[in-house]
């Protein structure tokens, strides 16, 4: 039978890498992907590397009987408060402050629900939604540092009437607060009525009088300390204050100088302590009010902030999002808008676009209408961005909320197609937790990372559901629970947490080997090629002995194993290794002592021949601690054979 070919000798170049591809079968990726490349990342030159370690800089928990039980870490957050860094961590039910020295943690508060929480930063202060209440950690008046105290303790009282006669009226001035059930009431004294009518009925109780700035005590007692009259009386139900003396006129005419706290109404501040998302937004786009949402018992409602003030929650500031068929998941700011997410029943909108602006008394009015129906979000921490575009992990993977070219309308659509397959079909996927980092999105779920690159070159398929999509990489053993970005001038820190009560950090910061393991333990890195058929699967293939290679990146040490596979093989097998150390003064390993000073590429040859072979897959592995390991290029060169027989 003729040969295709003769025995002409081929070459095969596989170079200009990219990510992986699990979209497809491993025979039909693009030879710059590939099928199978746990733990690599794509170097500033867009070369496959391996991905930095991690290392645990905190344990947080309890030794029982000599043995360590760390708690779930189910926060890290972080604030520059009086120009000092502050790092909080939520683990199990308290509230701790920690660094990264071998001081031990401080306890800040207790009580708090065991479940993830968030956190919003606004002016100088760390406001945490705990799910079962809303802590703020800042420096209140009097105070010499920071302190976490429960938000409901430090509630703005509102100012709900002004101008006020002793008969009631007045001007209704602001809402009730939510947090809390204390309202103050401003009157105008006439120097005779000794009735003040309340603006509420059911007046649980008098907090404070103040008369033309002087507290007026209930009860009034002699120099002996005896009580010889009250001076003020609550008529609980009519709502009416009943004063001993009538108090005096204003000095200036027409100024309130009767102010009475009172409490009055419903507990209401479950519905912002129970709430489980939250974000920093106002109008223009600023972040100057919170947006919280999440409390299970309104899923579709949120509520905003008084301007500036976490401890303000104006009882009528209230949005009712679409149906409540489907909760809130989270929110992205979008321009000057707001993005909300919600679930998706296939029926209803999932995306709402929030504005805002000021009315013709200053008022701020907010607007919300639906926005796309389309895919919903899938987790409460499952929203990131590459530089301005907002990226949200839905049950079909990665989409971005992006306008339609031709429209301007807002429309949905995916960017993380090479991983669907691998990243959908995770189970708990609602668990996951997402950020960015380092110009890419990451999403992290059963110690697994599917990362979104945003600083290679975008690739533009011809594909319905999108106009582009990001190369994508993929980490194994990466155990987290939450995620801290930390960015300070150029430099980024991320940490997270663990069911185990560890506090992680990428070790991206260290300049040495010692980067490249987790804990100490080694790193398995793996560039594959796709189990290649060189064009034509029909025809068998060999692999000369010589002319064979893998260029290796330079690093001070660094090693490679090459393994085969074939259409024969069950399994790969090892075909070459080699170690490119470079010498180092400040690193000597003799066990592997070496001269090579040259810090260029190097080839490692394969030198092995395969026979009569359909399909080959190259993979190039590294599984050594503290060693760097990257990948340039693989180089193959083979003979044409007969036609296959099956």
């Amino acid at each position: 039978m003729a040969r295709k070919g003769g025995n002409s000798i081929r070459t095969k170049i596989y170079h200009k890498f990219r990510g992986v591809d699990f979209s497809t079968d491993p025979s039909l990726v693009d030879d710059s992907r590939s099928p199978w490349a746990p733990n690599i990342y794509a170097d500033m030159g867009g070369m496959p590397c391996k991905r930095p370690g991690w290392m645990t800089v905190k344990r947080i928990g309890n030794e029982v009987d000599g043995v360590f039980r760390g708690e779930k870490i189910n926060g890290l957050f972080r604030a520059k408060i009086a120009g000092a860094e502050h790092l909080l961590c939520h683990a199990g039910e308290k509230l701790y402050k920690w660094d990264e020295t071998d001081a031990v943690p401080t306890e800040l508060a207790s009580g708090l629900s065991k479940e993830r929480s968030t956190a919003v930063y606004l002016k100088e202060a760390v406001w945490i939604f705990a799910g079962n209440k809303l802590l703020v950690y800042d420096i209140r008046e009097g105070e010499e540092a920071p302190s976490a105290k429960d938000a409901k303790e430090i509630a703005t009282v509102p100012l709900v009437t002004i101008g006020s006669a002793p008969s009631g009226g007045g001007v209704v001035h602001q809402s009730v607060n939510l947090l809390t059930q204390k309202r103050e009431a401003d009157f105008c004294g006439d120097g005779q009525s000794t009735e003040y009518v309340l603006p509420e009925k059911d007046v649980k109780e008098i907090v404070s009088v103040f008369v033309n700035g002087i507290p007026l005590e209930k009860n009034k007692y002699n120099q002996y300390g005896e009580l010889v009259a009250e001076n003020w009386k609550l008529d609980s139900a009519a709502g009416k204050l009943n004063f001993a003396n009538a108090p005096s006129r204003p000095t200036i005419a027409g100024e309130d100088n009767v102010k009475i706290v009172y409490t009055a109404g419903e507990d209401n501040s479950s519905k912002i302590a129970n709430c489980r998302i939250a974000i920093a937004w106002g109008i223009g786009g600023t972040e100057d009010r919170i947006v919280a949402s999440g409390n299970p018992e309104y899923p579709n409602q949120d509520w905003i902030s008084q301007f500036g003030d976490g401890a303000y929650w104006p009882d009528l500031q209230y949005s009712v999002v679409g149906s409540k068929a489907t909760a809130i998941v989270g929110y992205r700011r979008f321009g000057e808008q707001l993005a909300i997410f919600k679930e998706d029943n296939g029926q209803d909108s999932t995306v709402f676009l929030r504005s805002g602006n000021l009315g013709s008394s200053g008022e701020a009015i907010f607007t919300t209408k639906p926005c796309v129906s389309g895919e919903g979000a899938v987790s409460r921490f499952g929203f990131g961005n590459i530089g301005n575009e907002q990226l949200i992990l839905t049950k079909r993977g990665v989409y971005a909320l992006t306008n339609n070219i031709l429209t301007a309308e807002k429309i949905m659509q995916n960017r993380s197609y090479r991983v669907d397959p691998k990243l959908i079909d995770e189970e708990k996927l609602s668990e996951s937790v997402s950020c960015a980092f380092d110009g890419c999105y990451l999403v992290f779920v059963n110690g697994h990372v599917y990362g979104l690159d945003g600083r290679q070159q975008r690739s533009y398929p011809s594909r319905s559901d999108t106009e582009f999509l990001y190369e994508c990489f993929y980490w194994e053993n990466v155990p987290a629970r939450c995620v801290l970005r930390v960015v300070e001038g150029d430099s980024e820190t991320l940490f997270f947490g663990t069911d185990d009560g560890r506090i992680c950090k990428f070790k991206t910061d260290d300049k040495t080997l010692r980067r490249y393991s987790d804990d100490g333990d080694p790193i398995t890195a793996i560039w594959s090629t796709k189990q290649d058929d060189d064009g034509d699967p029909m025809i068998l293939k060999t692999l000369l002995k010589k002319g064979n290679a893998v260029t290796i990146k330079p690093y001070d040490r660094s090693s490679a194993k090459i393994l085969f596979r074939t259409d024969q093989d069950a399994v790969a097998w090892q075909a070459a290794e080699g170690t490119m150390d470079i010498f180092n003064w400040e690193d000597i390993d003799f066990a592997r002592f070496t001269f090579n000073a040259n810090d260029a590429a190097q080839e490692i040859p394969l030198n092995r021949k395969v026979k009569n072979y359909k399909r080959l897959q190259i993979v190039v592995k590294n599984e050594t601690a503290d060693e760097g390991f990257g990948v340039y290029a693989i180089t193959k060169h083979f003979v044409s054979g007969n036609f296959a027989k099956k």
